[in-house]
């Protein structure tokens, strides 16, 4: 059986490595990508199951990588995560196509669980 794949993106170094190390203990196959713009360049070859995004990063933000995510036809679950706890902020990256939003510092099992509950309603 394949490994899910799951692309991880944030700016944040020591974030993609604790959020890798989370799911790659779990059987994930981990893509990262440090900002929207890089992760869109790859998506196609990439082919990912779910979308882990920072919603605050250089070059290209998560909002509008969410939004071109969807634009392109993806239905995976993609799951927003920032450090701003701002209902605006949240509800902007809901409305551009995210299944969910969580707030930074947030414990790796509740991405990995949001993540596994939104795969399992596919």
């Amino acid at each position: 059986m394949e490994k899910p794949k799951i692309l991880i993106v944030d700016d944040d170094m020591t974030a993609l490595d604790i959020v890798d190390y989370v799911f790659e203990e779990k059987g994930y196959e981990v893509i990262r990508r440090t900002n929207g713009a890089t992760a869109l360049e790859a998506f196609d070859e990439i082919k990912p199951d779910a979308v882990l995004v920072d919603l605050l990063m250089p070059v290209m933000g998560g909002e509008a990588c969410v939004r071109e995510l969807r634009k392109r036809g993806f239905l995976g679950p993609v799951v927003a995560f920032t450090a701003v706890d701002d209902p605006i902020l949240h509800g902007e990256a809901l409305d551009a196509g995210a299944d969910r939003v969580l707030t930074k510092p947030c414990r790796p099992a509740v991405l990995l669980s949001v993540i596994e509950e939104l795969m399992t309603m596919q």
